[in-house]
């Protein structure tokens, strides 16, 4: 590996902290007081899911939200809130947000010393590895989820952590110093699954790279290496599954919002109803925006014509026209009385029955039907085009998702300026991702694999979740803004030929 001048690595690290402080801080001054907790931390909708369960904890020895659920024992996966369970046992209640987004900042720096570790690798220039550095550290759209409680404020540096130790294991010779940083990739990838589980498809680089390092030495230890660091890197899920099968009897999968006992508007149907009109592409965003009134009324008796009419407004002309008004109403309506048929649980707090009640089983077919019908006459556009739509909502943005950019200064000459810049770039990722594809075999092996489930990732995100926040790409940015450079120096080498 080149050696360049240790000190220009660390300020720069030390400079990126401070920037990301700074610019958090004044955005967190400018935020209405209502979107605040406790004058140090974002407040987003997640939060009960991923902090409720480690006060609970602390308080009563079980691993729960607040519900009165099965569910409220496995929402979510516990990774992030140990790491905020593990701040108030450090710094007591009253400070452990302020120590959370500190080691949050912390972890952010940490990874642009672990960018240009990778890039130094990879690079043969050095103006490229400090330039993709500098990019990473000092503009704000890889920052923005540092005062968040949510796993995309430690996501993005725990996965390029990961990457690193791997590079790092790659570059060693000694073979004792080699199986430790494995295992510390191990450990880490362990962490992420437990935070993530998506980002399980990063996973892959372990074997990948144990293959490359240890098959010299024989099919029968590169096997054996590849089970004992896998079984570490799944640990911790195995683990929460195990935990999680005791309590119910059953596997309850990864990320179980939809359990069938959940007493929230996170039942099947609206499941189904995503699925239905992701068809077509619709943003989360905009259904939760019909679909969320619609329950929050029916659920205490409501169930006027008038949010069913608020939901179909939203449809394309052609789906109103194929399906008719009537039938998508009468499913609305369906709907509407199925929330009423939850209402007496709601009310009393009980948990829904495990066996999904007659009414709903009815709904969730109609709507399965719904989606069914729409795939045989529009397959184009569920097949091809609404994943293209998702993927233009995904990429085509700025990221920049501080308040002080989308709202209190916006219009600003210098965040305008800043937004072209980063709208530029962040768009420019994900184009020489795609451009990657033709280019795998000029590239460094490990450069390639990390480009090839990085599309993948993508490609789980724009045709099966489709539900795409901004924030759920924000973990493979690190590695995108290496890939553009990696990606440019071939375009840019052949060009000049």
């Amino acid at each position: 590996m080149k050696r360049f001048k240790p000190k220009a690595i660390w300020i720069i690290c030390i400079l990126s902290f401070i920037a990301a402080f700074w610019v958090n801080e004044f955005n967190l001054d400018h935020l209405p007081a209502s979107l605040i907790r406790e004058n140090s931390t974002i407040i987003t909708n997640d939060d009960a899911s991923y902090l409720r369960p480690a006060e609970n904890y602390l308080a009563t020895g079980i691993w729960k939200d607040n519900g009165n659920t099965m569910q409220s024992h496995f929402i979510r996966p516990p990774g992030y809130g140990w790491f905020y369970m593990s701040c108030i046992k450090i710094a007591g209640k009253s400070n452990a947000l302020n120590l959370l987004k500190f080691i949050q900042l912390l972890l952010f720096s940490c990874s642009v010393y672990w960018i240009f570790y990778i890039a130094n690798i990879l690079f043969k220039s050095k103006r490229t590895v400090y330039l993709a550095t500098i990019l990473y550290g000092f503009l704000p759209f890889t920052s923005g989820f540092l005062y968040y409680t949510l796993s995309e404020g430690i996501t993005p540096a725990l996965l390029i952590l990961y990457v690193f130790l791997l590079f790092k294991a790659q570059q060693v010779s000694i073979l004792r110093t080699k199986q430790l940083y494995y295992l510390m990739a191990s450990l880490v990838l362990a962490y992420l699954l437990i935070i993530r589980p998506q980002l399980g498809l990063f996973g892959t680089l372990l074997p990948l790279f144990l293959i490359r390092d240890y098959l010299k030495y024989g099919v029968g230890k590169t096997i054996l290496k590849i089970a004992v660091f896998s079984l570490i890197g799944l640990s911790f899920t195995i683990g929460w599954q195990v935990r999680n099968y005791n309590l119910t009897g059953e596997y309850v999968g990864i990320h179980s919002i939809y359990y069938a006992d959940n007493n929230s508007i996170y039942r099947q149907p609206l499941q189904e109803q995503f699925n239905f009109v992701g068809g077509w592409g619709q943003e989360g965003a905009e259904t939760y925006e019909y679909m969320l009134p619609m329950w929050q009324a029916a659920i205490k008796g409501n169930t006027s014509q008038h949010f069913v009419d608020a939901a179909i407004k939203t449809y394309p002309k052609k789906v109103i026209d194929f399906f008719g008004y009537e039938k998508l109403s009468n499913v609305l309506k369906n709907y509407q009385a199925a929330s009423l048929n939850q209402k007496p649980f709601y009310e009393q707090n009980l948990p829904m029955p495990l066996k999904t009640t007659v009414i709903e089983q009815e709904l969730i077919n109609e709507m399965k039907i719904l989606t069914n019908e729409f795939k045989s006459k529009f397959w184009m556009n569920y097949y091809f085009i609404a994943p293209a739509k998702i993927f233009k909502v995904m990429a085509f943005h700025s990221n920049l998702s501080h308040y002080i950019f989308q709202h209190t200064y916006r219009g600003t000459l210098f965040v305008e300026a800043l937004r072209i810049l980063c709208f530029a770039l962040h768009s420019l990722v994900f184009i020489a991702l795609l451009l990657s594809l033709l280019f795998l075999k000029q590239m460094d092996w490990r450069m390639a694999i990390i480009n090839i489930i990085c599309l993948i990732y993508v490609f789980y995100l724009c045709y099966f979740q489709r539900g795409i926040e901004e924030r759920y790409t924000l973990p493979i940015l690190p590695l995108l803004i290496i890939g553009i450079f990696n990606t440019g120096s071939i375009v840019l080498s052949r060009l000049r030929r």
